[in-house]
């Protein structure tokens, strides 16, 4: 009986892992809607990268300054990145991404802006183009970024281009 027990409770954790990491196997629609290629390609993005960041003059692309940052693609079209930024300045961001077809890909992420006090000051909105490369390990994007007060008002737009490396 406790064996029993002790498996049970071993292939629900196993399940819970399979979950929250898209371990486990294809689903069975997954089989069977078609072009497993397509799919794979799709999915090319999944996975961490680190990418240097460098925020540009939109008119002439003279660029302003660099950090890097940290992205993960997750299955299911889900994105979270932090840059290596005073952290006191601004929250985790968080996103979507989709692909475009071929080595393009789409996203979108926001985050929260605080002062150096703490005081929260509005939000961080930016859509990205993303190029892969032909190997699937780096990435170029281009982003366009806008900064709003709490009200929604924007006070900032600007434009950043990305380098990206998959960690591996």
């Amino acid at each position: 009986m406790k064996t029993k027990q002790i498996v049970t409770r071993a292939a629900g954790v196993i399940a819970v892992v399979e979950d929250l990491f898209g371990a486990g196997n294809v689903t069975q629609a997954d089989e069977q809607s078609g072009d497993q290629a397509a799919k794979a390609q799709a999915r090319a993005i999944e996975g961490v990268w680190e990418s240097t960041v460098t925020a540009r003059d939109c008119q002439t692309q003279a660029p302003l300054f660099t950090f890097l940052s940290m992205v993960s693609y997750t299955r299911g079209g889900s994105l979270v990145l932090t840059a290596a930024s005073d952290p006191s300045q601004r929250a985790t961001g968080l996103g979507v991404w989709r692909h475009a077809g071929g080595r393009t890909f789409t996203s979108a992420f926001q985050f929260f802006t605080y002062a150096p006090d703490g005081t929260p000051t509005g939000r961080l909105r930016s859509s990205t183009r993303i190029r892969m490369s032909a190997d699937g390990n780096s990435f170029q994007s281009s982003d366009t970024v806008e900064v709003s007060d709490l009200n929604g008002t924007v006070i900032l737009q600007g434009c950043v281009t990305q380098e990206a490396i998959r960690l591996q």
